[in-house]
């Protein structure tokens, strides 16, 4: 396994007007990155305007939304979203979905029934939308009656599984074309891995034909407390929507966690970072060049050949993107 097969990527969230989002892209693109993911919160700009607007400023990198929620968008528009990027980024376009954070779907009303079974439906029908075929379902979420896109086939968009739990990760080892293990614990990541491995080869795939990412926030600085502080918001909203079983896996008091979740619903960000911040190495990466890189070789080493860096990326995105590609992208692949 050669240390030059690895792919670097990005998420991040798309929290900044159109120029800024643009011109991040359009960086991004020329420094070598393999996909850019751009992440759905209702709270920031839209996912697919802001898919649009980078499509136009890239010529390369892959691009696509990680992750959307069946709960909040229905696969049909999905599919419809999907095959309308691929019209700007012909060949380009990836698609991740996933249950969602339980507490912004919780602030929107949605309650999250059967989130296995849910996303593996919604990926079946994505699938078979993207392919022109006419879809009838009808399941415990969604009812379909002679659902067809009447345009832009497209049999080539990969679909990625946003997971963490062990049941979610078994489906989509089973049927995702990718998943986005969202860890940044080395012990969880290797668990996770080795999981999806497993599951796959009982379910007659070759590991080769599923991409296993890690998804892992960063936040790359030459100043150690700079990226700590721009870390700890991203740590505490994935803290308060891990599980209680993932949480005791981490060694993180479900009492604490309570606290970070109630903090976050009462929109008091400052509260919920400060209980965080002894737990952030946990949940996040951050520190300088040297630091990231050392952290991102101990996931390279657990057989990942696919990093995803995402959200906050550095306290000054582009001023980290390129110290990720000058510093860190060379010593992850051996350069």
């Amino acid at each position: 396994m050669s240390l030059l097969t690895l792919k670097l990527s990005v998420e991040f969230a798309p929290k900044w007007p159109p120029p800024v989002l643009r011109d991040l892209a359009k960086l991004i693109d020329g420094l070598g990155f393999d996909t850019i993911w751009v992440s759905d919160h209702y709270h920031n700009r839209n996912v697919f305007i802001t898919l649009a607007i980078i499509a136009s400023a890239t010529h390369r990198t892959k691009i696509g939304p990680g992750i959307l929620s069946p709960y909040i968008h229905h696969p049909a528009y999905i599919a419809q979203s999907v095959l309308t990027l691929t019209d700007l980024a012909k060949g380009r376009v990836v698609c991740g979905i996933g249950a969602g954070d339980f507490l912004s779907l919780m602030q929107l009303g949605f309650e999250r029934p059967n989130p296995v079974g849910v996303v593996r439906d919604a990926l079946f029908i994505i699938r078979s939308l993207l392919r022109g075929e006419s879809m009838n379902v009808c399941s415990s979420m969604f009812k379909l009656i002679n659902v067809k896109i009447n345009f832009g086939v497209q049999d080539n968009v990969p679909i990625y599984v946003g997971a963490q739990g062990d049941n979610m990760l078994r489906m989509a080892a089973r049927f995702a074309d990718g998943v986005l293990i969202n860890f940044s614990d080395e012990n969880m990541l290797k668990s996770a891995r080795d999981l999806v491995c497993c599951t796959s080869a009982e379910a007659g795939r070759r590991v080769s034909d599923i991409d296993i990412v890690a998804h892992t926030p960063v936040s790359i600085s030459d100043d150690v407390l700079l990226a700590k502080k721009a870390v700890l918001p991203y740590a505490a909203y994935i803290l308060a929507g891990s599980s209680d079983a993932a949480l005791k896996r981490l060694d993180v008091n479900i009492e604490k966690a309570s606290k970070v979740r109630s903090a976050i619903m009462r929109m008091n960000l400052q509260e919920a970072k400060s209980l965080v911040e002894d737990e952030v190495d946990k949940f996040a990466i951050y520190g300088t060049p040297k630091q990231v890189s050392e952290r991102l070789l101990a996931i390279r080493s657990l057989g990942y050949e696919h990093i995803v860096i995402g959200s906050p990326i550095g306290p000054d995105p582009q001023r980290a993107m390129v110290l990720l590609s000058k510093n860190v992208l060379p010593a992850l692949r051996g350069e």
